[in-house]
């Protein structure tokens, strides 16, 4: 049975997004949860209609000074003949991953990208997979596997988490596809999949991460490699 998604970017963030005024790696995560999410399509509807008819409200209800001129313009680039397009190659696009000898479906708008991912890297039941993105913020796939805990951590900056299949956990709310997790400096937690099922999860941190408990925290050097 499909669990509705009870976890979503904010209003503030969402328009952030319509207005293309996010980074490339924080509106792929925001693009994907849309994926998923009926309830911010609509307010993603909403906000772009509002911000169309702020656009609208914003330019000049005449322009008969140049009126002419963009008449002359048009008429000019109608006129040109058109020239033959050719047909872009087919570029492959990965609908699934593998990992771990699972399959998970990728949502749409993360499939080019996901293409482009480097090796896993592995630690027992996790497993980590960067993509292309830039300085500060820093985008990857997160695979945990069945009843495995991801070490208790705090956090240098943001990271923001979106889980893509399967189900986790943490201190402050249990999460299902779809769902979007957003922790700051301020928050420590220990994210838990404690299903029979694998968990797949697109991860975006604008800083290391920072364990906090037992050998974990010699990983602490290491997360340039993770990070």
């Amino acid at each position: 049975m499909t669990q509705s998604v009870n976890h979503h970017p904010s209003i503030s963030l969402l328009e952030l997004y319509c207005d293309g005024s996010l980074n490339a790696e924080v509106a792929l995560l925001v693009a994907t949860h849309l994926d998923y999410c009926p309830h911010c399509q609509q307010l993603r509807h909403d906000i772009e209609t509002d911000l169309g008819a702020q656009l609208a409200a914003s330019t000049p209800a005449s322009q008969d000074l140049h009126s002419a001129d963009w008449l002359e313009m048009l008429n000019s680039i109608v006129a040109t003949p058109q020239l033959p397009v050719a047909a872009a190659p087919a570029q492959s696009v990965e609908q699934l991953i593998s990992i771990g000898g699972y399959q998970f479906e990728l949502p749409r708008s993360l499939r080019r990208v996901a293409s482009k991912r480097s090796k896993w890297l592995s630690m027992g039941g996790i497993a980590t997979a960067r993509l292309p993105s830039g300085e500060p913020h820093h985008a990857s796939l997160l695979f945990i596997d069945k009843h495995t805990d991801v070490p208790l951590h705090t956090h240098q900056g943001l990271e923001m988490t979106l889980v893509l299949a399967g189900e986790m956990v943490d201190e402050n709310g249990h999460y299902v596809p779809g769902d979007l997790i957003i922790n700051s400096p301020d928050d420590t937690h220990k994210p838990r999949n404690i299903s029979d099922e694998p968990c797949l999860c697109l991860s975006v941190l604008s800083a290391p991460l920072q364990f906090k408990e037992g050998l974990t925290r010699w990983l602490n050097p290491l997360q340039r490699f993770f990070y």
